[in-house]
């Protein structure tokens, strides 16, 4: 009796046909999956969105009043004012600031100086969300 069977070449070929069929699978599944998460992450990190329209400094009251809009699609909440100085220390801050901006809208909030704004110096106005996102506007004071 002789028995007959599958020879050792054409099974080789059937198991490096399957391999790279199984290859090829996992890779497309893998770049969909990544192109998923990608698409995730950008969508919500490009909805929230503001940007410093304008600054007031009152030298009365030693405060500076910054214009924030939100030109994101979703509501966004302040929560801190900074002034630097062009060494880039702060010379003022408002924390838990909490104003909220629907899209489109613009407000104002206050920052204490701890001192008087010079003439002719530079200053940069940061503004950050509850979430983290920054908006900076950067000015030379003028008298």
């Amino acid at each position: 009796m002789k028995r007959t069977g599958v020879s050792p070449v054409i099974a080789t070929l059937l198991l490096i046909v399957i391999a790279v069929a199984a290859a090829v699978l996992a890779y497309i599944w893998i770049i969909g999956y990544q192109g998923t998460l990608t698409q995730q992450a950008s969508t919500a990190q490009l909805q929230e969105r503001i940007k410093i329209e304008a600054v007031q400094y009152d030298s009365g009251t030693n405060t500076l009043t910054v214009y924030v809009r939100n030109i994101g699609d979703v509501n966004v909440v302040i929560d801190a004012l900074y002034l630097y100085d062009k060494t880039g220390t702060a010379i003022g801050q408002s924390t838990g600031v909490g104003l909220t901006l629907n899209p489109g809208e613009v407000k104002s909030g206050t920052v204490s100086l701890t001192g008087g704004l010079t003439s002719g110096q530079t200053y940069t106005v940061k503004a950050v969300t509850q979430k983290g996102t920054e908006a900076t506007y950067t000015f030379t004071y003028r008298t």
